[in-house]
């Protein structure tokens, strides 16, 4: 197929694209960046979505990138909704076999006494509510009749990008350990799960609705410290004290001190399987790579 893919040129978009051309697929991907095959212009991008047979979407503003004050509170949702409204309706028009959606698991919202499936239902936090708008933008092209799945993801763990990009050289160091308190959860996804996901819904002709892309064994920040010091043969002693996190970070510091137990209920119901199904294995086949 031809798989139109937003944010192809990220983290998770540059691991996907690699991993649809391994199985035959063509991928036509959109991007800011100059020179992109296709970018956001309504011309370009409706062009691109008429050239596929397919659409997966990745793309929105990272959450980490700045402090979190009301303009960019702003920008994040606005790249998540008024990115996807666009192209849903260009999805709509022309039908593809199918439009795949990135979310997150912070549609939950934060959640440390109930485990949590994609039946849960949603939290009143801000990354709540911004999952809630971004998951409702796909709305025009589900009521034309696309299957459209969407992916709530974790925390995508890849030695190239995302948060254990970030921990990776303290703990090197030797001056690693849990942030906060240690107790919030992690549910947490190897960057090869994830575009195992994706690849899977995209092949399945079945697949629709919402799909937890986070590993079947999630863990606690102290589990997943302890593990990640195993794995780089260092100790995980030195924890990051919850007013450190927010004095450096701001509101965007909630992300790493509060989580969500999410069990891949439905994902693991339609028939996929994981290859990294505890947090062990996982970070030592990064850490190796």
């Amino acid at each position: 197929m031809k798989v139109l893919v937003t944010g192809a040129s990220g983290f998770i978009g540059a691991h996907l694209t690699r991993r649809l051309q391994s199985v035959g697929h063509t991928v036509l991907p959109v991007s800011r960046r100059p020179g992109a095959l296709y970018n956001w212009s309504d011309k370009s991008l409706e062009k691109g979505v008429n050239d596929a047979d397919a659409v997966i979407h990745l793309a929105g503003e990272n959450l980490f990138a700045k402090r979190w004050s009301a303009q960019q509170k702003e920008t994040i949702r606005s790249s998540r909704t008024e990115a996807t409204k666009k192209l849903a309706r260009l999805v709509a028009a022309r039908k593809p076999a199918g439009f795949i959606s990135a979310s997150a698991v912070g549609y939950y919202g934060p959640s440390s006494a109930v485990r949590l499936h994609e039946g849960s239902p949603s939290g009143s936090d801000f990354l709540a509510s911004v999952c809630r708008d971004w998951e409702a933008a796909t709305a025009a092209a589900s009521e034309a009749g696309v299957r459209t799945a969407i992916v709530r993801t974790g925390v995508v763990l890849g030695k190239e990008g995302g948060a254990l990009a970030k921990m990776l050289p303290p703990f090197r160091f030797g001056l690693g350990g849990p942030l906060g308190d240690g107790r919030q959860w992690v549910s947490w996804i190897h960057i090869d799960d994830l575009t195992s996901l994706y690849l899977f819904l995209l092949e399945n002709s079945q697949a629709r609705g919402a799909f937890n892309g986070t590993a079947p064994k999630p863990v606690t920040m102290k589990e997943f410290a302890k593990s990640l010091g195993h794995a780089l043969h260092r100790p995980a002693i030195f924890p990051v004290p919850a007013p450190i996190l927010r004095l450096v970070l701001g509101e965007v510091a909630d992300i790493l001190l509060t989580g969500q137990d999410v069990e891949p209920r439905r994902t693991r119901e339609a028939g996929f399987q994981f290859q990294y199904n505890d947090i062990d294995s996982a970070l030592i086949d990064i850490v190796k790579k």
